[in-house]
């Protein structure tokens, strides 16, 4: 809708500038209606209407009435001159109420127009208040975790500190979020960088292990982003942790993939696991509840130095890997 009132100019040009056009668009369906009269002999003057809506669309109400006027007078004297007669009045009458209506439709239909577009401008706005808000909330809320746990035993300062990192990824979610076709989307490549950033800052900067994220450009629904990037927090974290517990330096990769479905993986060079391992802790029940709230899977891969942990989610069937024009809010 906002796309299409670019094309349409409306009272911003000059009056002068608008009655021309007018008239020439008048004059050239005119020409048209003579034009099918003369190879068609049908009688008529409804190619004037098009003409008609069409300035009362691009200009104003002016317009339309004019481009009205102007079509009843050609009708009058331009098209059968010699059948003028008192009987004749009914027809031109008509025509003419049809003329001025036309008109009224197409100024009321741009009036519309312009009231959708500056209601969706509206919402957009109060939405991007509401996003940062929550997330100026959210932050907050992160940073009186984490100083609660300073004061706390290893254990419980762990817990929150852990906690704490999964606020930054909820509040992070609102630097991204964006509309399109009514449907809240996240960048994913951008949203997955700038956590994992936050995530090696809050961790430990010191610590010699490098993370690294490579992404398809694709925008996802914030349902969607929001456990995903938990997921990937949980993961890298664990990774963190316990990949490289010997102190060892490292590598932790992660890597955003939208093919048939969507693949997210999380790949270390560290000490690995047994077969007979199995992921435990609050972390790992959170990436299996939302594993399954995602519909998706998860497999943990060994590899020669270290291990893979992917998971494969369905594409959301409301938004494609195609990139669209969203509207950041």
């Amino acid at each position: 809708m906002e796309k299409l009132l670019e094309f349409i100019p409306g009272p911003k040009l000059p009056l002068p500038l608008r009655y021309g056009l007018t008239v020439v668009i008048v004059m050239i369906c005119a020409l048209l209606q003579i034009g099918l009269q003369a190879h068609s002999r049908f009688p008529g003057f409804f190619l004037m209407l098009p003409g008609i809506f069409l300035c009362g669309l691009l200009f104003d109400r002016g317009s339309g009435f004019l481009a009205a006027l102007l079509s009843v007078l050609f009708a009058i004297f331009g098209i059968s001159p010699e059948l003028h007669s008192s009987e004749d009045i009914l027809p031109y009458t008509l025509f003419g109420v049809t003329a001025a209506g036309t008109a009224l439709v197409a100024e009321v239909l741009r009036t519309v127009m312009i009231r959708l577009v500056e209601s969706e401008r509206s919402k957009t706005l109060l939405l991007q208040e509401l996003a940062h808000r929550t997330k100026n909330n959210l932050a907050i809320l992160g940073a009186l975790v984490r100083l609660q746990s300073k004061d706390k035993e290893p254990a419980v300062a762990e817990a929150l500190e852990n906690t704490s990192r999964r606020i930054i990824v909820l509040a992070e979610v609102y630097d991204h979020l964006m509309l399109r076709e009514d449907t809240k989307v996240v960048d994913a490549r951008q949203y997955l960088q700038e956590v994992f950033e936050k995530i090696q800052s809050a961790l430990n900067p010191a610590t010699p292990i490098a993370i690294t994220t490579e992404s398809d450009e694709y925008y996802m629904p914030s349902t969607q982003a929001v456990p995903l990037a938990i997921i990937a927090n949980e993961l890298v974290t664990n990774a963190y942790k316990y990949a490289f517990s010997d102190g060892r330096p490292g590598h932790i990769h992660v890597a955003l993939k939208v093919q048939d479905a969507i693949e997210l993986s999380v790949t270390d060079n560290g000490i690995g696991f047994k077969d007979s391992q199995t992921p435990e802790g609050l972390g790992s029940r959170i990436i299996s509840l939302l594993t399954q709230q995602l519909g998706g899977s998860l497999h943990y891969e060994r590899l020669e130095a270290g291990c893979r942990v992917v998971l494969r989610i369905p594409l959301s069937p409301s938004v494609s890997p195609a990139i669209a024009a969203p509207v950041r809010i």
